[in-house]
């Protein structure tokens, strides 16, 4: 690293404030320029050539496309001439600072700064500042910026409604409006490419759909939930979005919330049961449990429909449990979940009906799904 500092860029403030901020920067970079470069008199104005990686080396912060566009809006305010076509990194830079128009911008050092604005002497000086008219349209050279930077040609001309309703209604003047439209068709293009390149990623949710490991993990290893009710949360989770038919991009993060908020009820209730208990024929779940299963979007009465099996099947097995209602729990979202295309609770309590209490009791699936979560014990 040198020793010698870099020499610093002094710009005028009020420069800054009339010009706007990077062209004011771009004025005294080229003036410094000027400075140090033979000038050729042609037609009344002093040219100078630079080869344009001098230039880039001077506003190392800049890249080609930001001199270009910003010498571009220093010749549609009228301080600056180009000759040889737009700045470009391959060819030198010729210009010239239009001394008819913007005299103390040579000048930097000058306390009058703020006379480097055309001095508007008449109406009819084109570079005076104005209001925006109920009819302006951008010229053909805005709609080409703009094609350089992108936008098509269509989104920008939607813009200009809006964009002449919005400043009419402020009445503020401005030197050169094709600038400010610009710069702001440029900002909603790049908010409406990133809000596009979002909708592109959102995909209904599928029948196979699965968390990722990465959520997987956040959620068993990370937040502490047992696997098991990581897994029987899913089919219920498909089942209600897929009902939905909504598009997202963010369905692991939508799982994610869905699990945790779950588990912090089924813990409050396994924390409030200590002592093992035998089944009884009174038996109810409490209320929390149902709580569970309205965020699960399971129907209440499917699950009240199941306690009397519920409760006949312990009965008889004769086994203790420290906690009823997360067994019970448990064994409702066991069933939800074969309903993936899910009949009505009216339908499937009558084939419940169907067959008597001890063939029901003994049919393998409700063992099945009664006995094989030891976790929920």
């Amino acid at each position: 690293m040198s020793l010698i500092p870099e020499k610093p860029i002094v710009f005028s403030p009020t420069l800054a404030a009339t010009i706007g901020l990077e062209e004011a920067i771009l004025v005294q970079v080229l003036q410094e320029c000027a400075s140090h470069c033979a000038q050729v008199s042609s037609s009344g104005y002093a040219w100078i050539t630079v080869t344009a990686q001098n230039l880039l080396n001077l506003a190392p912060f800049w890249g080609e496309q930001d001199i270009r566009r910003l010498s571009s809006s220093l010749h549609e305010k009228g301080l600056l001439l180009i000759g040889g076509g737009a700045f470009s990194a391959v060819h030198d830079f010729r210009f010239a600072f239009n001394e008819n128009t913007a005299e103390s911008s040579a000048d930097h050092r000058s306390t009058q700064a703020s006379n480097a604005v055309p001095k508007t002497h008449s109406g009819n000086n084109p570079h005076s500042a104005k209001t925006i008219g109920g009819s302006w349209q951008p010229g053909g050279d805005c709609l080409r910026q703009l094609a350089q930077l992108g936008v098509t040609g269509e989104f920008a001309r939607q813009q200009v409604p809006q964009f002449v309703t919005y400043w009419r209604d402020r009445n503020v003047p401005r030197h050169s409006w094709e600038a400010k439209f610009i710069k702001d068709v440029w900002r909603n293009w790049q908010q409406a490419e990133a809000q596009s390149f979002r909708k592109q990623k959102e995909v209904p949710i599928c029948s196979d759909w699965r968390p990722s490991q990465d959520a997987l993990n956040i959620l068993s290893k990370q937040g502490g939930i047992n696997p098991n009710f990581i897994e029987d949360a899913i089919p219920e989770f498909i089942l209600f979005w897929r009902d939905k038919g909504e598009l997202s991009s963010t369905w692991d993060s939508k799982f994610i919330n869905h699990v945790r908020y779950q588990w912090q009820y089924y813990s409050g209730m396994i924390d409030q049961d200590k002592m093992p208990q035998a089944m009884t024929a009174q038996w109810q779940p409490k209320e929390s449990v149902y709580d569970v299963l309205r965020m699960a979007n399971i129907d209440r009465d499917f699950a009240q429909r199941l306690i009397p099996e519920f409760v006949l099947y312990w009965q008889e097995n004769g086994s203790v449990q420290c906690s009823w209602s997360t067994k019970f729990l448990q064994y409702v979202k066991r069933q939800w979940a074969r309903h993936i295309q899910p009949q009505t609770a009216d339908q499937n309590y009558g084939k419940q009906q169907g067959s008597d209490s001890k063939s029901r009791i003994r049919d393998r699936n409700i063992i099945d799904a009664l006995s094989d979560r030891s976790w929920a014990s």
